[in-house]
């Protein structure tokens, strides 16, 4: 039996019983009838339980660019049940089945003579009560306490009718489950929003070279599909919508989407997006041109100035004329003496309008030394920067094969110049938006590094095609690391792969491996190194078109995980080698990239067949746990270490290899313990730090390292709102022979309090 016929019959559960864990997944090659009461009845025969269309509600039904995607969540007494659900894709043409994914509650429906359970009772959680429980964790948490935005939903999960809230920080999400029984947080947790924090590199893919002092010059380029019109804003378009209050403690997505709901001070953030495009509907368009002052507003890209900008800079030299973009701004106000998060519906500011062709190519791009923002809005020329970088990156993924309706046309909104100091050095991406912020002199200016902004784009086109509802079962290296692929594509598809300055010093470009990492961002270089070997592999063999395979393949695998319920390493390598099973008339054969694919992941400490991996054990002695994602020790878990400011606290760590058949570490190792050239290090003082890394040799797999670190009181700087300090050791696992791209490393962070 071929591999191909081999991945596909074991990817599919073709016994009639069906655990309860088990994802039921069938394709098009087993069963082409896709109907919805169709699928039941399969269902039904594979679990042995007796299910009904009315135990599940159509909460997605749209086209992607080769198939349809319907998604069916089970209900249990009319509430969605967290994570179970039917998804089908079907074939755009024939309507025939594709894939069907369901992973359901079996226990909620009973097998043929047990009696059905008994519906849930009333929603007892007012919307009051989910805010107080809500805000109270936030403020525990002292993570991010900043308010930016609110959601929520109902789900049974467990068994138990939870309330899932989540609140938007500056930096992050937080999220929290409620018990609507209880009335109590289940528990909670905490997420950044995806952002970068690898080195800034220089024009044309991006201005400068870290540390070298190099301006690259620019070059010529076209800024295509902007608007000839635009929507005509006198004052305060949305002034109407502020008629009401939207506090935290009024929010509520269900009863704020009624008329009633709203008629008693409810709102949802849905309902006012709706209002928001009503009312810019509804504007007159002017013309778009030199003689007012063309704007840079297009179909995939709008540019916007962060409404704060205006008033807390001086000596700007364009007036502020406020742009048709929604923009949410959260306050804190008092409500009967006691403090609450309030949404005020504004608008932000177009930017510095062109008055000529030539300043197209005439705008300075002056690398000032502090970074100064009013000299930069002033030149205007980071407008012009991040309007091209949004436009390329669509254009280029609409030549890879993203022509998925209103994912692939509608615009990412760009915010340039947020004020906000706890913003500073920094570029996200959130809810189709980009978004930059002001920079430092030691930081390059992300607004002016594409590969910045492709990468976080890449977070918003993985977002588009994988659904609002996709889990990821790890700890969230899949979406670091396919931003960063999603980068690398743009990158080698402009540049046709010819090497450019610094192009040797991407994060994607690395040997590290799966299982040997405990942190976000390093988990993501093993996905997003396994993801470029595949793509360098099918480039060697094919140049561009190979390029071009890999971008298509993986864009479908992005859709056939669409709303995914946990999605783990495992399933998206097997969804990619799904996709590429299928084929694409014109582009790639059935099957053809799977020997590439599957070459990748077996260099990088992974197999599909779950056999032994190589692992990286890191332990701190004080306690004698070993230092994993989550736990102390770890990222968003730092040890708190209370001393006085000419004081030093030890630590005792413990290092550990071992190797697989597959995956060898090459003895006499070097072990670097690094603590300032990591992302975001620098502000906790380890004793050494200024005589660079530390330097460890371990010289069998038998042994154990030790390594003795020592960090003072006094912080080299506040990095945290509470004027202390958090930073992290980096230890890196180098073969031997080797110098850089470590195979395996862990973070050990603590944070310095007086």
């Amino acid at each position: 039996m071929s591999f191909l016929k081999n991945f596909i019959v074991l990817s599919i559960l073709v016994t009639t019983t069906v655990r309860a864990d088990d994802l039921i997944r069938w394709t098009g090659s087993d069963d082409v009838n896709a109907s919805v009461a169709h699928v039941i009845s399969v269902i039904n025969q594979k679990t042995g339980r007796v299910f009904s269309e009315s135990d599940f509600y159509l909460t997605e039904s749209r086209e992607l660019a080769f198939t349809k995607y319907e998604l069916y969540e089970q209900l249990s007494g009319g509430v969605p049940v967290d994570g179970k659900a039917i998804r089908i894709w079907t074939d755009l043409k024939t309507n025939s089945t594709v894939q069907v994914e369901a992973a359901l509650d079996l226990s909620l429906i009973h097998s043929p003579g047990q009696e059905k359970l008994a519906f849930f009772r009333p929603f007892t959680l007012s919307e009051k009560r989910t805010m107080k429980l809500a805000n109270a964790a936030v403020k525990k948490s002292n993570q991010d306490t900043s308010f930016r935005g609110i959601d929520w939903k109902d789900r049974i999960l467990n068994g138990e009718l939870v309330r899932l809230v989540t609140i938007k920080g500056k930096h992050g999400k937080h999220q929290i489950k409620i018990s609507h029984q209880t009335r109590k947080v289940i528990t909670y947790t905490y997420e950044e929003f995806p952002q970068m924090d690898l080195n800034a590199l220089v024009y044309p893919i991006y201005e400068e070279v870290e540390g070298s002092g190099t301006i690259l010059s620019r070059v010529p380029a076209k800024l295509t599909h902007v608007f000839s019109s635009v929507p005509q804003v006198n004052g305060d378009i949305y002034a109407g919508m502020k008629v009401q209050k939207y506090y935290d403690t009024s929010f509520s997505p269900i009863l704020g989407g009624t008329p009633d709901g709203r008629a008693q001070g409810y709102w949802s953030m849905t309902y006012l997006k709706e209002q928001a495009a009503k009312i810019r509907a509804s504007l007159t368009q002017i013309q778009n041109d030199y003689s007012a002052g063309l704007l840079l507003q297009g179909d995939y890209a709008t540019i916007n100035i962060h409404p704060d900008a205006f008033s807390k800079f001086t000596g700007i030299n364009f007036t502020a004329k406020p742009s048709a973009a929604f923009f949410p701004n959260w306050v804190v106000t008092k409500v009967d003496g006691a403090d609450v998060n309030e949404m005020i519906p504004e608008s932000a500011f177009y930017g510095k309008p062109l008055l000529s062709a030539d300043e197209l190519l005439t705008r300075p791009a002056r690398r000032l030394p502090n970074n100064d923002p009013v000299s930069y809005m002033n030149d205007g020329f980071d407008e012009i920067q991040v309007y091209y970088a949004i436009n390329t990156l669509m254009e280029e993924l609409h030549l890879r094969g993203l022509t998925d309706p209103d994912l692939s046309t509608r615009p990412f909104n760009a915010f340039l110049f947020n004020p906000d100091v706890e913003y500073r050095d920094n570029a996200f991406y959130t809810d189709d938006t980009i978004n930059f912020t002001t920079y430092s002199a030691k930081q390059a200016n992300m607004a002016r590094d594409n590969s910045t902004i492709w990468h976080e784009l890449g977070h918003g086109i993985m977002d588009r095609l994988m659904g609002d509802n996709i889990k990821l079962a790890d700890t969230g290296g899949l979406s670091e690391g396919m931003a960063d692929f999603m980068a690398q594509i743009i990158v080698q598809s402009v540049t046709n792969q010819v090497p450019f300055p610094g192009s040797d010093q991407f994060r994607i470009i690395n040997q590290t491996g799966f299982f040997l990492t405990n942190e976000v961002h390093d988990d993501g270089e093993a996905y997003g190194g396994a993801m470029n070997d595949f793509m360098m592999a099918a480039m060697k063999k094919d140049g561009q078109a190979g390029l071009h395979k890999v971008a298509d393949v993986i864009l479908e695998a992005m859709r056939l995980c669409r709303d995914h319920p946990g999605l783990t390493a495992q399933d998206w390598f097997n969804h990619i080698l799904f996709a590429d099973s299928l084929g694409r008339d014109g582009v790639r054969a059935p099957g053809e990239l799977a020997p590439l694919m599957l070459a990748a992941i077996n260099g990088r400490n992974f197999h599909l067949n779950g056999s032994p991996v190589a692992s990286l054990t890191l332990i701190n002695d004080g306690t004698g746990k070993e230092v994993v994602a989550g736990a102390e020790g770890s990222r968003g878990h730092a040890i708190p270490v209370t001393i006085a400011k000419d004081a030093t606290a030890h630590f005792d760590l413990s290092v550990n290899l071992k190797s697989s058949k597959e995956y060898v570490f090459n003895y006499p190792l070097t072990v670097k313990v690094e603590f300032a050239k990591g992302a975001l290090q620098g502000a906790v003082h380890w004793v050494g730090k200024e005589n660079g890394p530390k330097l460890f040799t371990l010289n069998s797999e038998a042994d154990t390292l030790h390594i003795p670190l020592d960090v003072t009181g006094t912080c080299d700087f506040i990095n945290r709102q509470d004027g202390t300090c958090s930073d992290y050791a980096y230890v890196q696992i180098l073969n031997l022979g080797e110098t850089d791209h470590p195979r395996a490393k862990k973070r050990f962070y603590v944070q310095v309090k007086n």
